[in-house]
């Protein structure tokens, strides 16, 4: 989360995450050894040796859908989505890894296995929560398999339609957070007020008391400070 925000070296790593120098330099090896980071030299301002800074390399998105017949895993790594550009291929790029293991409908299951949808308001998930609760009472094996072939292509259709919103959604949405970061970078180099701010500002957190829980800070100081900035508090 901390390179995330900004390019930061291991020193000052360390300071905010209150751990050693070299469990973070172990940390950061590992994660630039597996491209996940990058790191370049940046001449000291203040006179000193040069610094090597670490920053992200790539955009990554995990996702593991876990139930009782299905376990979906996938990653990918995106590149940045042109809003103007509607290319749907554009935001497909990237490494792809998918595992797939699906289960089947058997035994006790079979009478579970509508019940527990509700109604949907969509038309689209109402249909094939209709299609399901047809074809689970089907005795004829061949004809409910090609009808579950089918159900299971258009739902994986569906979901296919949602990865790629969500794709466009999550450049969009860094894109906003590199705005946020910037203006947070603008209003304070002070780290615990840049931490305040990135948490009201990004993650929406405006109750003092959560605040103090996440940054493990007194709530008086965390008051304190956001009476500074009462102008950006609405």
């Amino acid at each position: 989360m901390k390179l995330a925000r900004d390019a930061n070296y291991p020193l000052q790593l360390s300071k905010e995450l209150n751990v050693s120098q070299q469990a973070i330099m172990k940390h950061l090896k590992v994660l630039e050894d597996g491209h996940f980071v990058s790191s370049f030299e940046e001449r000291s301002d203040k006179g000193g040796p040069p610094r090597r800074i670490y920053a992200p390399r790539k955009r990554y998105c995990v996702r593991i859908d876990i139930g009782p017949n299905t376990y979906d895993e996938e990653y990918y790594s995106y590149r940045s989505y042109d809003i103007q550009n509607n290319d749907d291929e554009h935001e497909m790029l990237g490494d792809r890894s998918r595992v797939v293991i699906k289960g089947k409908i058997t035994g006790e299951m079979k009478s579970d296995a509508v019940a527990v949808l509700p109604a949907f308001t969509d038309p689209v998930l109402e249909k094939m929560r209709m299609e399901l609760e047809d074809l689970v009472p089907k005795p004829s094996a061949g004809e409910k398999a090609s009808d579950i072939k089918e159900l299971i292509s258009v739902i994986n259709m569906e979901l296919m339609k949602l990865e790629r919103k969500r794709k466009r959604l999550l450049a969009i949405r860094e894109r906003t957070y590199q705005e946020s970061n910037t203006l947070i970078s603008y209003l304070s180099k002070d780290l615990l007020e840049k931490d305040i701010l990135s948490l009201y500002i990004n993650e929406g957190i405006k109750d003092v008391n959560k605040i103090s829980e996440r940054l493990n800070i007194r709530i008086s100081i965390i008051e304190n400070i956001l009476r500074r900035f009462q102008y950006l508090i609405k």
